[in-house]
């Protein structure tokens, strides 16, 4: 009788073990890891410009571009210079407007806050005159589509028209003005006016959520470790 007792015990908690979820390794690895930390060191700094060695400006011209765009989205920097061959970067700011220290410290977050901005879209000079061109050409179709439906109706069939040769004759003009202006001109990237006010919008962003909140260091002279 106990025996029987037992191994229905036994079996009840077989059960409830094979019940409980199990933790597997796919739920760890939907774990957010934490941010990156941009290894970075202080290599010059008098009252109003500081000099910053950052590594990954050697190797990551994107990261390079963000974090200048970043510095020079506040009104404090006057000037901004990014040395990818030493890995370094030279902020010039106005001095008295606020501490030397704050003033480090306060880069020393856009230097860990860049990564996280993305970068406003630079437009060239081909592609705003292709997308015109493309936008007349389809206008043209559309207009000659139209047409056709509207001969379909008054002859019963497709007749190709006044207005179908004229559009036709269009379209082809067009066509071959779009070739020619693309070869011509040049690829030029064209900056956006707004791309300085479009990253400390962003920056403000960050900011308010905390996202440069783990570049901390109680000492900014001291690197960061990566």
């Amino acid at each position: 009788m106990t025996s029987t007792k037992r191994s229905n015990s036994d079996k009840g908690t077989l059960l409830n073990s094979h019940q409980q979820p199990k933790k597997t390794t796919s739920s760890i690895a939907h774990k957010t890891a934490p941010p990156e930390k941009i290894s970075y060191s202080v290599a010059h700094a008098i009252p109003g410009r500081i000099r910053f060695r950052i590594p990954r400006l050697v190797k990551d011209s994107e990261y390079a571009n963000k974090l200048k765009l970043v510095i020079e989205s506040d009104s404090r920097t006057t000037d901004v210079r990014v040395n990818p061959t030493a890995g370094s970067i030279v902020v010039t700011y106005q001095p008295g407007v606020i501490s030397d220290q704050q003033m480090r410290k306060h880069l020393v977050n856009l230097i860990q806050t860049a990564p996280n901005i993305v970068l406003p879209k630079r437009a060239t000079a081909k592609s705003i005159l292709g997308a015109i061109f493309d936008a007349v050409i389809n206008l043209l179709d559309s207009t000659r589509n139209i047409n056709k439906a509207r001969t379909a109706i008054v002859y019963g069939q497709p007749k190709t028209d006044f207005w179908e040769r004229l559009l036709s004759t269009t379209e082809s003009m067009i066509k071959r003005l779009k070739s020619g202006m693309m070869f011509i001109l040049p690829n030029k990237r064209l900056q956006a006016r707004s791309a300085s006010k479009q990253v400390g919008l962003q920056l403000e962003r960050l900011q308010s959520v905390g996202v440069d909140a783990h570049s901390g260091g109680s000492d900014m002279g001291e690197a960061v470790a990566t």
